[in-house]
């Protein structure tokens, strides 16, 4: 898995919330299983919420890849707002479409004083997942999706200094204004219904809403141990703002948040061939700080099967 003209570049898992700045090569693709538990105790509120991920990139032309992720999503709860019954919705959330170009790439993959690699990755999100017509007795976990559409913009950059690499990625998210009902729950993480008064009084029926901006920015530093096993060790920085404006839309209608997360996790290749390999990592995202939403702490893996062809290999 290691070619002749890319002298140290392991094929490994990789971060699992930052961008690989390095795209899929034409006639080459990925396919990515990924899991995610947003578990959140405290104040009454036991509850889990479950995402897993199908994912497929697929290289287009050289130095640009198609990315297309649809989620399902698994929501549990046993707290006061059930009577301490535990329930349970699952269903599809919004689909996320997204390209990344390389327009730059690192030549030097052993000194970190050199130049990275930088990749632009323009983003939609479909409203696939459910958002209206929920059942009051599901509490709010029959929501899947937040019924916008959503383009957004990302700047990913990676930087190689073996045995280390470093990525970092940063980007905005403008949400459409759409119509929503009862019990919805913004962005799926206040779980509480919106838009309500400082004193709870919420309003009901139908109601036009505007999330703000949402900012995404996070850092990752990864080590790899051994080279042929993809085996090493990630540590990221994550983060999320959403704030009170839209940079098309005005002034949000809901109430701003943000998080920032540590995240390590390790990773293992196993097994590979030439063409194939299988790459598997396992981590927990623990809360550093978080304003506007509750305490969460996310345990988290993945699995990858990557398939390389006759034009190269990624990161090439």
């Amino acid at each position: 898995m290691k070619p002749n003209y890319l002298p140290w570049g392991p094929l490994t898992s990789g971060p699992f919330f930052t961008g690989n700045a390095n795209t899929v090569p034409v006639g080459s693709f990925f396919i990515r299983s990924a899991w995610s538990d947003n578990l959140m105790f405290g104040q009454g509120l036991n509850l889990s919420s479950m995402t897993g991920e199908s994912r497929i990139d697929v290289g287009l032309m050289k130095n640009l890849e198609m990315d297309v992720v649809v989620p399902v999503g698994i929501n549990s709860q046993n707290s006061a707002g059930t009577n301490f019954q535990r329930i349970t919705e699952w269903g599809v959330g919004d689909t996320v479409i997204f390209f990344r170009y390389n327009f730059l790439l690192e030549n030097d993959v052993y000194s970190l004083w050199h130049r990275p690699s930088l990749t632009i990755e323009p983003q939609f999100v479909l409203p696939s997942g459910k958002y209206t017509e929920l059942s009051p007795t599901a509490n709010g976990l029959d929501q899947m999706g937040n019924g916008t559409y959503n383009e957004g913009l990302y700047l990913i950059v990676k930087k190689s200094a073996k045995p280390f690499r470093l990525f970092f990625m940063v980007g905005d998210v403008v949400q459409n204004p759409t119509t929503v009902g009862a019990n919805y729950a913004s962005n799926n993480v206040t779980f509480t219904p919106i838009p309500c008064t400082p004193t709870g009084q919420c309003q009901s029926g139908r109601f036009d809403m505007v999330d703000g901006n949402l900012i995404d920015y996070s850092f990752a530093l990864e080590h790899v141990l051994n080279d042929d096993y993809g085996l090493g060790y990630i540590l990221e920085i994550v983060g999320q703002t959403q704030t009170g404006t839209s940079l098309v839309f005005g002034n949000a209608t809901v109430p701003s948040w943000s998080y920032l997360w540590v995240a390590p996790s390790i990773e293992l290749k196993y097994p590979s061939t030439r063409r194939m390999a299988v790459t598997w990592s396992l981590g927990v995202a623990l809360p550093l700080y978080q304003s506007n939403i509750p305490q969460m702490y996310t345990p988290f893996g993945m699995a990858t099967v990557w398939y390389n062809g006759v034009f190269g290999y990624r990161g090439e």
